[in-house]
């Protein structure tokens, strides 16, 4: 079962534990460690411990350094921060990642920056900058039309009640395995007008 960091209806909100670890023989010239930064899914045994991470290749790698206390047997979505020794992972980052639902009977695209978005084997990524203020707002996809093998979307954002008062980021993924549909355009409404990709 997938389950995101945040779904349609709950804030966005589910981080890890310290970005960074320091030890008390570190040098001030020691190298920072090589940390690679990249979406990937969290799957949790029946324990709700998290041990392993899914790369978007589908390249599984064990934790050296574990989480607990989470739900069971379900699979998060998140930007991971980590480095590999050995074919190994240790997590410095992990940071709540939407996973985007159809959205289409409650269609809204109130504006937000676009950073980046991102295919990869089996998910369209999103790096996003909108405005709030601290409150709820809600993530999905709006299915238009699908024309022989090419689906066109639009992302669903529903600004709600939160002011636009400051930046911050959220990173969304779609499920390409939820489009019947060989190829997408999606388009985003923007501070600056619409805007498509073709993916």
């Amino acid at each position: 079962m997938y389950r995101p960091f945040n779904s349609p209806l709950t804030p966005l909100l589910f981080l890890l534990t310290p970005l960074f670890c320091s030890c008390g023989d570190d040098k001030d010239d020691a190298p920072y460690p090589s940390i690679v930064t990249e979406m990937v899914d969290c799957p949790t045994d029946a324990a709700g411990q998290l041990t392993k991470i899914v790369l978007d290749d589908n390249t599984q790698l064990s934790l050296t350094n574990p989480l607990s206390d989470l739900k069971p047997s379900v699979t998060y979505r998140a930007l991971a921060g980590y480095t590999l020794t050995d074919g190994k992972a240790t997590l410095y980052q992990l940071k709540a990642a939407a996973l985007l639902h159809d959205s289409t009977a409650v269609a809204q695209t109130d504006p937000l920056k676009v950073v980046s978005v991102w295919r990869t084997k089996r998910y369209f990524n999103f790096h996003l900058q909108p405005k709030t203020q601290g409150g709820q707002q809600t993530w999905g996809f709006i299915t238009d039309s699908i024309v022989g093998k090419r689906a066109y979307l639009r992302l669903h954002h529903r600004q709600g009640d939160d002011p636009t008062a400051y930046t911050t980021d959220v990173y969304a993924s779609l499920y390409l395995q939820d489009i019947a549909a060989d190829s997408i355009t999606i388009r985003i409404n923007t501070f600056s007008g619409l805007r498509e990709w073709n993916l």
